[in-house]
């Protein structure tokens, strides 16, 4: 039994041991704190990774840039010293013994005042060695010092490498003005597929959390700010994306932040680096554009006429995108390492500036169209190479006279194939609203089988679905209710791609390359594959058309691009006195198309041009499409013709195995 002595004891033990573990407790939890107020993690982005073409070729670089800094966290005493100066000198100012109320000094503006005088005297050194007149930015520079003091402050950016030599050889190590060298991105081409590669920003927000120290209070983390990818390419593929089913996943452009921990002192200056883990890179970028290709896509645009529109070019076996053109453009090294306040401006101004025409341009596809129409004309029997049609050079239909586009003369009783050639405007309009009668939805869903009124999938930004309009009964009335029902008017205006009508530049070319494989869907991308025998499944059925169908279909096509077509600019020039032959034996099937849109609020036209050649063996897939304010016959066989001619040259003569096999000569005769 227990003593009262012994109940005593036993609790003074009790009570001497909770003692020591609280005082344990305590002692573990101020040396957190102090370890936690004595440290600094200081964090250091990733050089980025490069952009190169399928071959090889390196479109988007990092270069060094050089630049002076300053100091700051080493400059703490000559605040301090000028602070008391400046003090010092305020007092004896206000030295008079007649007033009896003496003001306050306000320490908070005379620190700032300290704190410029003695960068302005560092500035001073730097430009004197340089032979430049630089100025401080003394609103930049105190949100540095309040926010990132123990990281160098720049002073001058982007001096030469004669300067950068010069300076330190001029300059004591000792001194808290150095250079540094950054890293800033560098586009080799300038211009060169602006907002298909796009930009980078400087960025603040790196992920830190998977490296040491991330435990500590959010203000002492400082960090050098990096580079993160705004648009195009350097956006969609800046961050690591997941594996997806049959593909591997991707690192990202950003790479891996490092980070170092250092210890400071009382007076929260850096003395002792702890911890040091490097940044790692980031992972190359092979994308699918072609560098040749590209180049002559662009430079189609910028002719003794700039143009202004949009170009994409498919490899029409993978989808893989040879080309991506959207103008107007700009020089992407003005970007680089910020983009500046003069140009943003300057996009700004432009209509669209912003824009990537090619997966974000809006259009009515004109006369494009009519190869949907075609298939599902011939997929619903409505349609054959034998039946001929009258086609007037107007078509009175409810009221309206809709004209013939480009023919002021009937072209008489004619069929499909040339109808097909030459883009016969009343031909459709008939047939648009025989269709209609048929089932007015036919139409509509033909064009979603084909993969209309869908976004691509493409891996930069597409607009919304419900922007990517084929309309039917069912549409209008949803969205254009006051406009009366389903009529005559709608199914003429949708055969040939006018009315309601939007797609884009980058469907357009899938949807030549899928007629070009036979098949419905195309899923293009900008990730290059390099097994040249990956077998790529675009989720597509068969086209759907007979053997002879799909033969009278190309005979249509290439006659476009021939005598008598719309597109014969593709191979001949008739403004040409010498009347040159483009692309010799290589067998094109496309077709033109001119649509009326509103353009910066005035009437403007779409000149269109798509097709894919070689028509024996498909490889090569294009559509065009080219704004124009501009009077007379400005129509896609015109003016975006050409455009397509150049792609295709530079794509056959850098893939001659494309090219069909030569005729044996005869033998000669004895």
């Amino acid at each position: 039994m227990f003593t009262l002595a012994g109940l005593v004891a036993v609790a003074l033990i009790v009570l001497a041991g909770g003692l020591a573990w609280r005082q344990l407790f305590l002692k573990s939890t101020y040396v957190e704190m102090d370890r936690k107020q004595s440290l600094r993690r200081i964090l250091q982005p990733a050089p980025r990774g490069r952009i190169l073409d399928r071959n090889g070729n390196v479109l988007v670089d990092n270069h060094a840039r050089l630049s002076v800094v300053l100091y700051v966290d080493e400059l703490r005493r000559e605040f301090r010293d000028e602070f008391n100066h400046l003090r010092t000198q305020w007092l004896a100012q206000q030295n008079d013994d007649t007033t009896e109320t003496k003001p306050t000094i306000n320490s908070n503006e005379l620190n700032k005042e300290a704190r410029r005088n003695v960068a302005l005297r560092y500035l001073d050194q730097a430009n004197k060695v340089l032979g430049r007149n630089d100025t401080l930015d003394t609103v930049d520079f105190e949100r540095h010092v309040g926010e990132n003091i123990l990281l160098p402050y720049t002073l001058i950016s982007d001096i030469s490498p004669a300067e950068y030599a010069r300076f330190n050889a001029q300059m004591p190590v000792e001194s808290p003005l150095q250079t540094n060298v950054q890293a800033a991105r560098y586009y080799k081409y300038g211009r060169l597929a602006f907002h298909t590669l796009g930009y980078v920003g400087f960025t603040d927000d790196i992920n830190g959390d998977f490296l040491p120290g991330a435990d500590l209070p959010k203000n002492n983390n400082y960090t050098f700010p990096g580079m993160v990818g705004k648009n195009g390419l350097e956006k969609s593929f800046n961050d690591p994306r997941p594996a997806l089913p049959g593909q591997s996943g991707w690192p990202g452009l950003s790479g891996s932040p490092g980070g170092e921990i250092w210890k400071v002192d009382p007076s929260a200056s850096l003395c002792e680096r702890l911890v040091q883990q490097i940044p790692q890179r980031g992972t190359d970028f092979v994308c699918s554009l072609d560098l040749n290709l590209q180049r002559a896509s662009d430079a189609g645009f910028h002719g003794p006429i700039p143009r202004t529109g949009a170009a994409v070019a498919l490899d029409v076996r993978t989808g893989e995108v040879l080309a991506m053109s959207s103008t107007p453009d700009f020089n992407l090294n003005d970007t680089s390492p910020a983009i500046t306040n003069t140009l943003f401006q300057e996009i700004s101004a432009v209509d669209g500036g912003w824009e990537n025409r090619a997966t974000q341009g809006l259009y009515p596809a004109g006369s494009t169209f009519k190869i949907v129409d075609t298939i599902a004309g011939l997929r619903a029997g409505m349609l054959n190479g034998t039946d001929t049609m009258l086609c007037p050079n107007a078509l009175n239909i409810g009221g309206r006279l809709f004209k013939e586009d480009i023919y002021p003369q009937s072209l008489g009783t004619i069929g499909l194939v040339t109808a097909i050639q030459k883009s016969c405007d009343v031909y459709f309009y008939q047939f648009g609203m025989d269709i209609s009668d048929r089932d007015p939805f036919l139409l509509a869903k033909e064009a979603h089988r084909l993969g209309f009124g869908q976004r691509t999938g493409i891996e930069l930004g597409e607009p919304a679905e419900r922007n990517l309009i084929i309309p039917d009964p069912a549409w209008k009335k949803a969205n254009r209710p006051k406009e009366g029902t389903w009529s005559h008017g709608d199914a003429a205006n949708l055969a040939v791609g006018q009315g309601y009508v939007q797609v884009t530049p980058l469907q357009m070319a899938c949807f030549i390359a899928s007629v070009a494989r036979n098949e419905t869907r195309t899923i293009p991308t900008l990730i290059h594959n390099p097994d040249p025998n990956a077998i790529v499944d675009h989720h597509a059925e068969p086209l759907g058309l007979t053997p002879d169908q799909r033969k009278l279909l190309l005979e249509g096509m290439e006659a476009v691009t021939n005598t008598g077509g719309t597109g014969l600019r593709i191979h001949h020039d008739p403004d040409d006195p010498t009347n040159p032959t483009f692309l010799p034996g290589i067998r094109v099937a496309g077709k033109t198309g001119t649509a009326q849109r509103t353009l910066r609020g005035k009437a403007g036209t779409i000149a269109w041009f798509i097709c894919f050649a070689p028509i024996e063996n498909p490889r090569i897939a294009v559509a065009v499409a080219v704004e124009s304010l501009e009077q007379g016959e400005l129509y896609g066989g015109t003016i975006s013709a050409p455009i397509v001619r150049s792609i295709l040259e530079e794509y056959f003569k850098d893939h001659p195995d494309a090219l069909p096999p030569k005729p044996l000569a005869s033998p000669a005769k004895k």
